[in-house]
């Protein structure tokens, strides 16, 4: 066991090493998940001598919690086997090492604080009816809970979720919470769910673009990384490399036998939206959500849309039969140059004999500041503390000291596990995979469906619609009405 353990611990630290300078940044401490806790001190981290990295200092004070069961609500396996739980609970190491990431850090946690991690495994679908049965009963079943993004908005509106920021063990600022989704998804300066190091299912969730290194070679594309790191990574110049790519297999229809400039599925309505920067809420100076309504840019942004995902012969989508399944397989086999879906689907390409690589999507145009990348809603999990935990200050410090733990076990090993793919060996790789994770974005439009622009928007554009000012106008009234019982939720 010993010489299992400090194998790991030399990996995870030879990995770490190896992250530092890419895109957010990988503080360089002792392995929480692998060291003796008489030797962790959060207050007192040492920093790595080789770079100028500065410790990250959590504040977090241990305590005993008289080796009492700690409760963390989380997903069973979907019917698919592919949305499982991957961050919260693992009973044994087994030389996997994600599975493995997570029994050192539990096993720190359990030692820090005298707790003994648990999960309590129910549908995703039954979450949010968990929750009111247990505030109903103040039965106090769980400690944290690890609910969809969703789910998780559902039940801040519903009274059952702490705001983080009541508890001073949150860090909101600290390297191992993802930036973008604490501000996109807090209400009136609360933040009722965490995503970063400690949700990985949020990172299988993230929507990403892989291209295909050998069609690439064959139509001699080139410097894609260096367009992405210069802005130049455009939805212009994605068009330009794919509107005259796609080739009949010569029966003069499209189908699944044909060449294409991209294979994705009809998610990519609505990744392309946020990619180019809208949002169906924004927010104003008091952090309330605001509606955004029709802008001329997302007119040209959807008609920028239309003229990629609409046309036969540069996109499948699924508008010719398959699924992602039937997709894959035509990426491994040569039959596009881009392949746009979620990050669980780059682990999915274990079978891939040919070399590809990661990218965000592309920008509106160079002047947006920054790489937008989509998080699905119900693949994609939160950290949250529940009104039900029996002692919300116990929940909220192994809250945060799961969280910043996670950084140097979870977030290690699964880089290693994404990264281990062909091509995806590269520092190029690591850094087009920071651009991902560091560029999410999360729309409470999206997860609340505000007057059903969102849904409504998606089908508009999937049948090619992109009369907008028409859209808007129709839904505007209901979105106004929706978001005023959204605000109410939070207000009260």
């Amino acid at each position: 066991m010993k010489n299992l353990v400090s194998g790991l611990l030399c990996a995870a630290l030879i990995l770490t090493a190896l992250l530092t300078g890419c895109g957010e940044t990988t503080v360089q401490n002792p392995d929480p998940g692998t060291a003796e806790v008489s030797e962790i001190d959060p207050g007192v981290l040492p920093a790595e001598e080789e770079t100028e990295e500065p410790s990250y200092d959590p504040g977090i004070g241990s305590a005993d919690y008289k080796g009492r069961d700690f409760m963390i609500m989380d997903r069973t396996p979907d019917s698919s086997g592919w949305w499982i739980s991957m961050d919260v609970y693992s009973e044994e190491l087994n030389g996997e090492p994600l599975n493995d990431a997570v029994f050192n850090r539990n096993e720190t946690v359990n030692q820090y604080f005298n707790i003994k991690i648990q999960p309590h495994r129910i549908p995703d679908g039954n979450f949010l009816q968990t929750l009111r049965n247990s505030a109903a009963a103040n039965d106090h079943v769980m400690d944290l809970a690890m609910l969809t993004l969703g789910t998780s908005i559902s039940s801040a509106k519903s009274g059952l979720l702490f705001d983080l920021n009541e508890f001073d063990v949150f860090h909101p600022d600290a390297p191992y919470y993802t930036h973008s989704i604490l501000r996109d998804t807090s209400i009136l300066n609360r933040n009722y769910l965490a995503v970063g190091d400690m949700t990985l299912v949020a990172n299988e969730g993230t929507w990403s673009m892989m291209y295909n290194k050998q069609v690439a070679e064959n139509y001699g594309v080139e410097g894609l990384y260096d367009l992405v790191r210069s802005g130049e990574w455009t939805v212009d110049r994605f068009y330009s490399l794919v509107k005259d790519i796609g080739t009949d297999d010569g029966n003069g229809k499209p189908d699944l036998n044909d060449f294409f400039g991209i294979l994705t599925t009809g998610d990519a309505y609505h990744a392309f939206v946020y990619a180019l920067d809208y949002k169906v809420l924004d927010k104003d100076e008091n952090d309330a959500p605001v509606f955004r309504g029709f802008t001329e840019r997302l007119q040209e942004a959807a008609e920028k849309i239309d003229r990629i995902l609409n046309d036969d012969r540069i996109t499948c989508h699924g508008q010719l039969g398959g699924d992602w399944s039937v997709f894959q397989q035509m990426f491994e086999g040569n039959q596009s140059l881009f392949y746009s879906e979620v990050l669980q689907c780059v682990t999915r390409l274990r079978n891939m004999d040919v070399d590809f690589g990661l990218l965000p999507l592309p920008k509106f145009d160079e002047l947006q500041e920054a790489y937008h990348t989509d998080v699905h809603s119900w693949a994609s999990d939160a950290l949250t503390i529940p009104t039900v935990a029996e002692d919300p200050e116990m929940s909220a410090n192994v809250f945060e000291y799961l969280s910043f733990a996670s950084m140097s076990t979870l977030k290690p090993a699964y880089y290693d596990k994404v990264l281990t793919y062909k091509a995806m060996r590269d520092e190029d790789s690591v850094e087009m995979l920071d651009y991902l994770l560091d560029g999410r974005v999360v729309d409470l439009g999206y997860l609340d469906d505000t007057g059903t622009v969102y849904s409504g928007l998606h089908t508009q554009l999937a049948s090619g619609n992109t009369d907008l000012a028409s859209f808007f106008e129709k839904r505007e009234r209901s979105a106004e009405k929706q978001l005023a019982k959204l605000l109410a939720a939070f207000e009260g």
